[in-house]
């Protein structure tokens, strides 16, 4: 049982609440508010993805297998960089 997965899951899962939830864009600060087209379908992908990851972080928190950080690592960036890509080809201008 790794206690750091399992808090920083916890921290996932408190953005996804202040993001998905509350609607609290300003905790995105890397991306520029006037440019984005749908505020609501991006804070959705953003919060999904916190959600997404913070489960996965929580499961690799209690189950302990080889290449534990590296699988993790490839997921969790991987996806970043993919729900990247989608959100400045079709929802930003």
């Amino acid at each position: 049982m790794n206690y750091r997965l399992i808090c920083l899951a916890f921290l996932f899962f408190f953005l996804y609440y202040l993001i998905g939830v509350k609607k609290y864009t300003r905790w995105l600060s890397g991306w520029k508010q006037f440019h984005i087209k749908d505020k609501k379908r991006f804070t959705k992908l953003i919060s999904t993805y916190l959600l997404v990851v913070g489960f996965t972080v929580l499961i690799s928190g209690f189950i302990d297998y080889p290449f534990e950080a590296t699988a993790l690592y490839c997921f969790t960036l991987g996806y970043g960089d993919l729900l990247m890509v989608y959100i400045s080809n079709h929802i930003i201008e």
